[in-house]
């Protein structure tokens, strides 16, 4: 049986990476109209966040759609890449949800970088450097948002 891979097939849409666009795009938009229910002080980050990443998801979903068509069957390298960056998402999550965001936001975008793209050590470092004078000196210190500590310096402190 031969699936219809036009643009506008249900088959496309099933697609994984225009699946992902969807969900991210979905993500974002909730979390932008949630966050417009807040408290004046507590919107602030949440739509930081929320509308340049609706934009953004959006134009992806688009891009997505579009390539479809020409790019029905992604090649293994592809796949490869997918897999390598959906490996590098969960090790943020689990590095911010244990180390918190100023420890280990920094520590894996060096990683990331250095190994999964193969950036010089000085790259690296200035990404990982930027990384912490924005997570600490914009929100920490600029906007004064306590960042998530991480459950292993919580449970040290306890």
């Amino acid at each position: 049986m031969q699936h219809d891979a036009s643009p506008g097939s249900f088959t496309t849409a099933l697609s994984g990476r225009v699946l992902t666009a969807v969900l991210m795009f979905g993500i974002f938009v909730t979390m932008t109209l949630m966050a417009l229910g807040f408290p004046e002080k507590a919107r602030l980050m949440p739509l930081l966040a929320g509308v340049p990443g609706s934009v953004l998801a959006f134009i992806a979903v688009l891009q997505e759609f579009r390539k479809v068509g020409v790019d029905n069957e992604p090649d293994e390298s592809a796949r490869g890449n997918e897999r390598q960056m959906l490996v590098w998402m969960m090790r943020y999550f689990l590095g911010i949800l244990a180390f918190g965001f100023l420890y280990a936001g920094p520590v894996l975008v060096l990683a990331f970088l250095r190994f999964a793209k193969r950036e010089p050590l000085a790259i690296a470092a200035a990404g990982a450097s930027g990384t912490w004078a924005v997570l600490y000196g914009l929100f920490e210190l600029t906007f004064q948002i306590p960042l998530f500590d991480g459950l292993v310096l919580e449970w040290l402190a306890a």
